[in-house]
């Protein structure tokens, strides 16, 4: 499935001075590209792409097009000084962190690119991989029947030369590593740092909202057709707040919620934090 990456894409455009600033409607550079898989990695998710030699280079409203009919010389520049990868990790939808590989051609060397955007971190990690080019380029280049390239024993054989390719499993295994010791931990830490502070917060801070309640007329509050004591709608406004604060889980807040005062939830009570849950004040 063909799709256009615009997160964050302008980063690499620090790696070549030759690149056409074609937009899309909201301003982004277009790099066309399809998705390779989805790992489960961790508790996470890591969405393998590809940016694709096709629907690029000869396409004028790619931000990378060079040519519409393009030689051998094209092909193997879109092919060897371009990222071809780019991951995401993912966490129930949320995107976690980005990593693009990118080519050093100098030295036939590699490094990612590395965001992590709920922290506004960008930073740059070489890899250990060596290689002339990628597996899916040079396999793409090989699928070209005007290239006249062919793969034979991990070689790409291209313009009557012989390249190395490094293999798409082995950029994988650099992608999990990173991830976990990069991406992956700092989410474990955030999130334990979420429950101390709403922990800290929930009896007289910003998640007590007992006094909140209060100022309400009567003993009952009416709230999508369902009327609540002033205890558990005081609950359900807990549940709301920490799901934004970052608790995504009904089941982790319930515990959060018994660990914080110290006994279970009533039935009603649990009705109202799923309700809280569902609400977004």
């Amino acid at each position: 499935m063909k799709k256009q990456l615009s997160i964050f894409i302008f980063l690499i455009f620090i790696t070549s001075s030759n690149l056409y600033a074609q937009l899309d409607k909201n301003g982004n550079p277009i790099f066309n590209s399809e998705k390779i898989e989805n790992i489960n990695f961790e508790g996470f998710e890591i969405v393998s792409s590809y940016y694709t030699i096709k629907d690029n280079v000869d396409n004028k409203q790619s931000s990378v097009f060079i040519n519409e009919n393009p030689n051998l010389d094209d092909y193997w520049n879109f092919s060897t000084k371009l990222p071809s990868y780019y991951f995401m990790v993912v966490d129930k939808g949320n995107i976690k962190g980005m990593l693009i590989l990118i080519p050093k051609e100098e030295d036939h060397s590699f490094f990612y690119n590395v965001v992590i955007p709920n922290k506004r971190e960008n930073f740059q990690i070489p890899s250990k991989l060596k290689g002339n080019i990628t597996e899916n380029r040079a396999k793409e280049l090989a699928d070209i029947k005007k290239t006249k390239a062919i793969i034979n024993n991990d070689v790409l054989k291209f313009n009557n030369k012989d390249f190395q390719f490094i293999k798409y499993n082995d950029v994988i295994e650099e992608v999990k590593n990173i991830a976990k010791e990069k991406i992956i931990v700092n989410h474990k830490d955030e999130n334990s740092n979420i429950e101390e502070y709403i922990k800290a917060e929930s009896k007289g801070g910003r998640f007590d909202f007992k006094n909140t309640v209060e100022k309400y007329d009567g003993s009952l509050i009416n709230f999508d057709g369902v009327m609540y004591n002033k205890k558990d709608f005081a609950i359900l406004m807990w549940g709301a707040a920490v799901k934004k604060a970052g608790i995504t889980e009904l089941n982790k807040a319930k515990l959060l919620w018994q660990e914080i005062n110290e006994r279970s939830l009533t039935e009603p009570e649990l009705k109202a934090l799923q309700k809280g849950f569902e609400t977004k004040f």
